[in-house]
């Protein structure tokens, strides 16, 4: 094959990608509305797909002669789209990505140096690595969702854990018995690499389908405790003051904060259930120190028994409770 035939046949694979990713984009999506979590989920992993595809495209383009730039692109693209499906996986969770959303610009931004500046293997060494630790935490995540289904996220969590320990046997594997080695060039090489991560994306891809589409346990609604919850109280005033999508973030740290002093915190709607003493002071004090909120927001904050606040997610409180009542 020519390099302009490879080449063309590079963009028409990118072409490709976006256009699949184009209609899940138009199709899967809720067209109406604010976005709720499922929305965001769905939008940041197509997005990390597209820049899974792409990275692949700019490989094949960089073996047909394009250029240190195409490897610029390639190496980044594919150290942002398990960092991007980590966003999706927090969006999911409804919990803030603040510390996601830093590191990953920076580490894009490290492996994009490297890769200009080291030449191979060491920027591969450099890229393996960056890959296998953003796999490794996406896996992590994934893992440890409350979200359902579970089966869709502990496959998005084996398929990013695989990827992950691959990736780090590149390395090995390279410095230890050579670059240029049989077995480097026979499993570890661009061929196979190419291969696992067509498969992974695959897999990732029909699980985040299936996380749209597949069927959810129904859960049992109870009412809360007296005072055990604590919730944003006038919630169309909060939502004037601060906007829909500050709000939703107010209330994922609010979620944040019941779990750091409460493990057992459940979420209920416009807040969270926790068995904290004086919960509403006491969260109000951990979210003004721990999540920078201003005094002005922890006004916002109420008893839950003030508005009927239900739980969503009945944690082991609840199914204790049941057990006890059962006896």
């Amino acid at each position: 094959m020519s390099t302009g035939d490879a080449m063309g046949l590079s963009f028409g694979i990118l072409a490709v990608s976006v256009s699949v990713a184009g209609a899940v984009m138009f199709v899967a999506l809720p067209r109406l509305g604010t976005p709720g979590p499922m929305t965001l989920f769905l939008r940041f992993a197509a997005v990390a797909g597209v820049t899974a595809a792409g990275s692949s495209a700019m490989y094949f383009i960089y073996g047909a002669g394009g250029g240190i730039l195409t490897l610029v692109l390639g190496d980044v693209g594919m150290v942002l789209a398990p960092a991007l499906l980590i966003i999706a996986l927090r969006a999911l969770d409804e919990r803030p990505a603040r510390k996601t959303s830093i590191v990953t610009p920076a580490l894009a931004l490290v492996v994009a140096v490297v890769t200009a500046t080291v030449p191979l293997p060491g920027s591969l060494a450099v890229k393996a690595v960056a890959l296998a630790a953003t796999c490794g935490a996406c896996a992590w995540v994934a893992s440890h969702s409350r979200v359902e289904p579970f089966g869709p996220l502990r496959v998005i969590a084996l398929a990013n854990g695989v990827f992950a320990v691959y990736s780090l046997l590149r390395v090995v594997v390279g410095v230890v018995a050579g670059w240029d080695s049989v077995l480097y060039l026979s499993a570890f090489s661009f061929a196979p690499a190419t291969l696992l991560g067509a498969l992974a994306v695959l897999a990732i891809g029909a699980a985040v389908v299936r996380m749209r589409f597949g069927p959810r346990r129904e859960k049992e609604a109870m009412t809360c405790p007296a005072g055990a919850a604590v919730v944003v109280g006038d919630w169309d005033l909060a939502s004037a003051a601060y906007g829909p999508d500050r709000l939703r973030g107010l209330v994922a740290d609010l979620r944040a904060a019941a779990r750091d002093l409460d493990p057992g915190a459940a979420d209920v709607p416009r807040g969270a259930e926790t068995v904290v003493p004086d919960a509403v002071s006491t969260l109000g004090a951990r979210l003004q120190t721990a999540y920078g909120w201003e005094a002005e927001q922890t006004i916002l904050l109420v008893d839950g028994a003030t508005t009927a606040a239900v739980r969503t997610q009945p944690g082991r409180r609840a199914k204790r409770k049941r057990g006890s009542a059962r006896s």
